[in-house]
């Protein structure tokens, strides 16, 4: 708790002592009252202190409080209050007038050629700018050359799988695939696809399906017809020999 104490103390403290009245009148206090502040620091001894501040620094009751409160503090407010107007026109003149040399300095700076020393310095340091830039421009076009083929790599769809002579056969067929061939065969010739799909007993997306799969296994081929105005699909050597093998998976 003593500690809290002495830390809120110090505290107040010290936020008395950042006051700008308070710093000001201190200094005008000790501005007035110099002869205080010598006899003070002054080799006399404690008698001889005492007199010299009664007869020199402070000899009557108004000294006391003309130079010890009242002079200070008006000081202090004078400095506080008034000062900043005159400094403000000082600071706006100043910073104006060091504009002004500024500009001038820039102008003639302007107007000064560059010696042949400059200009080879000058010329120097563009051609080492433009090189690095140079450098810079072929680093990011190799860097985005090389993304792009990587990406276009990672987005080509990969190759299908190799179909073998076995899963061409009837045993890697499902079974209404291998009635889809049945009744292409009952047709006795090429079929539409609307008729295949309309004489199946499965969905239609389902019977379209296995036409793309008996299509892709090269077991039907698929031709438009311009007659019927629509897709039509016959046996392919491959899907007779499957049907005439009735599953067997021999040649």
């Amino acid at each position: 708790m003593l500690d809290d104490l002495l830390k809120s103390a110090k505290e107040s403290i010290a936020e008395r002592l950042a006051s700008p009245l308070l710093g000001s009148f201190v200094v005008a206090w000790c501005l007035w009252n110099y002869k205080f502040l010598v006899i003070l620091l002054s080799a006399a001894s404690v008698s001889q202190t005492f007199v010299l501040v009664e007869s020199v620094a402070f000899p009557d009751a108004w000294a006391v409080l003309g130079r010890g409160v009242l002079y200070p503090f008006l000081s202090a407010a004078a400095y506080v209050f008034l000062f900043p107007y005159p400094a403000r026109v000082v600071y706006g003149f100043t910073h104006r007038r060091q504009k002004e040399i500024n500009r001038l300095r820039q102008q003639i700076d302007d107007e000064t050629p560059l010696t042949i020393e400059e200009s080879r310095n000058l010329r120097t340091e563009y051609l080492e700018r433009d090189r690095r830039r140079q450098e810079l421009v072929d680093r990011l076009t190799s860097e985005v050359t090389s993304l792009t083929a990587a990406l276009e790599q990672a987005n080509v769809p990969p190759a299908p799988a190799p179909i073998s002579a076995t899963e061409k056969l009837y045993g890697a067929l499902e079974p209404r695939q291998l009635v889809l061939l049945q009744t292409l065969e009952r047709a006795g010739g090429p079929a539409t696809e609307g008729a295949l799909i309309e004489g199946s007993k499965e969905p239609k997306v389902t019977t379209e399906f296995d036409l793309g799969e008996l299509e892709r296994r090269k077991l039907l081929r698929k031709n438009f017809n311009q007659a019927e105005r629509e897709y039509t699909y016959e046996f392919t050597h491959e899907g007779r020999r499957v049907l005439l093998n009735e599953g067997r998976p021999g040649a």
